[in-house]
């Protein structure tokens, strides 16, 4: 079996595993236990990505209680960590429709 052979199974894998899966919301975020609400809150609030150790020290939590939250948003997608600092991942957007057919029908009165 060659290399490339795995490679592409796992690759096959990945992306079956991430088109099965519904994108992350914003109101997901308000289904979220209150200390990764808090979590997400604050990484939000941030004008800069953070670092696990400024967020703990932000929230006045014990570090290693703010890495077991942040691995935990990180496997729902909520978060990404990036070169050791934190971000939030995109968000998929509702988009909405207006009614353009019944306005149309209006300005032919």
């Amino acid at each position: 079996m060659s290399a490339d052979g795995i490679f592409n199974r796992i690759g096959d894998r990945l992306a079956q595993n991430e088109s099965n899966e519904a994108p992350v919301t914003m109101s997901d975020l308000l289904d979220l236990p209150d200390d990764q609400r808090t979590v997400v809150r604050e990484v939000m609030r941030s004008s800069d990505p953070m670092t696990s150790a400024e967020v703990a020290d932000s929230l006045d939590w014990p570090l290693p209680d703010v890495e077991r939250l942040l691995g935990d948003l990180s496997l729902l997608g909520m978060i990404e960590v990036v070169a050791g600092r934190i971000k939030m991942s995109p968000m998929h957007r509702t988009t909405r429709a207006t009614p353009g057919g019944l306005w149309g029908l209006l300005d032919e009165l």
